[in-house]
């Protein structure tokens, strides 16, 4: 039989637990199993460290000589006089550390007190009974460690305090009950991807100093334009840092594209443009304009339905206006998933006016562009393979760590062309390799971090079934949540029908609100209820989920879910908690 994985160890031993469970009841129980059957002394070692956070506090409280750091056991199984036995850390500094002469048997052991302090805190971030945040307002978490920085060193010892402080206070995204962000989760594997990207420490300027990372990145997004649906896979794209730079990229090469002039003689040499995007849409849209010297007056807002889908027959209407008042058309942004209601917005009639005014299309999928792996989903971006370009976020919905984005172009060798600058001491013409594998010069930065291995690893590990099974269960958990609210007393949604995404946009109406006759009063109220119940959700530690205002709309809960390891018992948990804070208001 299969492995149920991590939290199976122990599951035997757990009274009432079946095959396929969740993890055992408490902690402790996890603890005794692990220390039985992971080898090499970790799983004693997890469960001794699991209990940090108090043990940082009373370390805390100690005079520096005597906070040593305790011995981490060995592989022997039997008293020993190994290194790693009797190594403390308060005599020690970075400079014992490789590249010292001697540093290695040092390295090592710190660097492995580093890891049990990193698979302690995963370990409690999937554990439902810890909790998600430990608040503390800034203030007060300014005074309660020392974080300023000091002209001499601190010993390894008050490093390693210092990195279990830095978890300590720090949200647990990977949390089954954190849904405040669309990106959230804690994938294994890409986790692993990242602390071999971090080891490798290189730059993806060039193929001589990223052989691996600058191959895999042609792979990967060569995979991600055939399940756009552009033929074999054709055009270019890259990893950019978040979708606000993707898309501000696909406004950059929309303007080049129409005046390559602009590139070296600046917006004086091209009429004024404009670019049109939904009202629903991402900040990010303006804020490239702004950024590009277009100008945040010069992007036209089109009105959405009231399920927030873009509404083609304005954007007609907004192009023609903008013709007639000498305005040039020239970049159109699709949003598929906006941020708070998650609408996809209609994009083959989207494309239809693109293609009829000649207006460059771009799509930001960066939320919604992941369902492009379900089949049973993907139906909802039907016309994304008309777009020049796509901004698709894994690090939203298919959980790759952050940060991991990439913009897709259609047309082969525009980004190049449109950012190129020809650094003769980076990219020589007369190198021994092809050259269009240093894909540097196409990138507005100069250092790029290597953010491809996260996601072609899990990739690997996943498959694209493996991503797809991940996708539609979120969705299914969004819709689950929606059917048991919907008709629910004390909950109102903001709009009518059945969630596009994981976005559930609701009001919750406390008991003492809910026949209140008077709207003006009940709304003035009603805009308080959701900043509380979220301030009393971090201070309890419980839960966190998003709150916010939109348009004419008071305040309310913007629920997402792209947590892999949310369960439908954890949807159960967030309504019941909701009820439990707000009650009294």
């Amino acid at each position: 039989m299969a492995s149920h994985g991590f939290w199976s160890l122990g599951a035997e031993n757990v009274p009432g637990s079946t095959t396929g469970s969740q993890s055992p009841s408490t902690p402790r129980a996890w603890c005794q199993a692990a220390a039985q059957k992971l080898s090499g002394g970790l799983g004693s070692k997890l469960c001794a460290l699991l209990n940090v956070a108090e043990m940082e506090k009373t370390s805390s409280e100690l005079p520096a000589k005597q906070r040593e750091t305790p011995a981490a056991p060995c592989d022997c199984n039997k008293p020993c006089s190994c290194p790693k036995a009797t190594l403390g850390f308060s005599d020690l500094y970075s400079t014992d550390l490789l590249p010292a002469s001697d540093g290695d048997a040092k390295t090592m052991s710190f660097l492995q007190e580093v890891v049990d302090i990193l698979l302690a805190y995963i370990v409690e971030s999937f554990d439902r009974e810890t909790k998600v945040i430990d608040f503390h307002y800034p203030n007060e978490l300014l005074q309660r460690n020392n974080w300023e920085l000091q002209d001499e060193p601190e010993s390894l010892d008050d490093i390693l305090i210092s990195c279990r402080a830095t978890l300590k206070y720090a949200i647990k995204t990977a949390h089954p009950r954190y849904f405040n962000q669309l990106s959230t989760g804690l994938d294994m594997v890409g986790l692993a991807a990242d602390w071999l990207t971090s080891t490798a420490n290189t730059n993806m300027f060039t193929y001589e100093v990223a052989p691996v990372f600058v191959l895999l990145e042609y792979v990967t997004l060569k995979k991600m334009r055939e399940i756009i649906g552009w033929q074999e896979g054709r055009g270019d794209g890259i990893f950019s840092p978040g979708g606000a730079i993707s898309n501000m990229y696909a406004m950059l090469l929309a303007r080049f594209k129409m005046f390559p002039e602009v590139k070296e003689k600046g917006m004086s040499s091209v009429p004024r443009l404009a670019a049109f995007t939904s009202e629903h849409s991402h900040f990010s849209i303006k804020k490239g304009a702004a950024a590009l010297g277009i100008g945040t007056e010069s992007v036209i807002c089109i009105k959405a339905d009231q399920t927030g889908k873009m509404i083609p027959a304005d954007l007609e209407r907004k192009i023609l206006e903008a013709k007639q008042k000498g305005f040039v058309p020239f970049f159109v942004s699709a949003t598929a998933g906006t941020t708070v209601y998650g609408a996809f917005d209609p994009l083959i009639a989207v494309s239809d006016i693109c293609k009829k005014y000649n207006v460059w299309m771009h799509v930001d999928g960066a939320w919604g562009g992941s369902l492009l792996m379900s089949r049973q989903h993907r139906w909802k971006l039907d016309g994304v393979d008309r777009a020049n370009s796509v901004t698709w976020n894994p690090h939203k919905m298919m959980s790759v760590p952050l940060q991991c984005s990439a913009l897709l172009v259609r047309e082969e060798g525009l980004m190049q062309n449109c950012n190129q600058m020809h650094a003769c001491y980076l990219f020589q013409q007369d190198k021994h390799y092809d050259l269009s594998y240093d894909t540097g010069d196409k990138a507005l930065q100069c250092g790029r971090h290597v953010d491809i291995f996260k996601l072609w690893l899990m990739w690997r590990a996943k498959g694209t079934i493996g991503f797809e099974a991940q996708i539609d269960k979120c969705l299914e958990l969004s819709e689950y949540l929606y059917n048991k609210i919907k008709d629910r007393e004390g909950y109102e949604m903001v709009f009518d029908g059945k969630p596009q995404h994981t976005n559930v946009c609701f009001w919750y109406l406390p008991p003492g609100m809910r026949y209140l006759e008077d709207k003006e009063e009940k709304k003035k109220k009603l805009h308080k209820v959701a900043p509380v119940i979220k301030a009393r959700m971090m201070e309890y530690g419980t839960t966190m989920v998003s709150y916010q205002p939109q348009g004419d709309k008071v305040n309310f809960f913007r629920m997402v879910i792209s947590n892999p390891a949310a369960t439908f018992e954890d949807i159960d948990f967030l309504i019941e908690e909701i009820e439990r804070l707000g009650q009294d208001l």
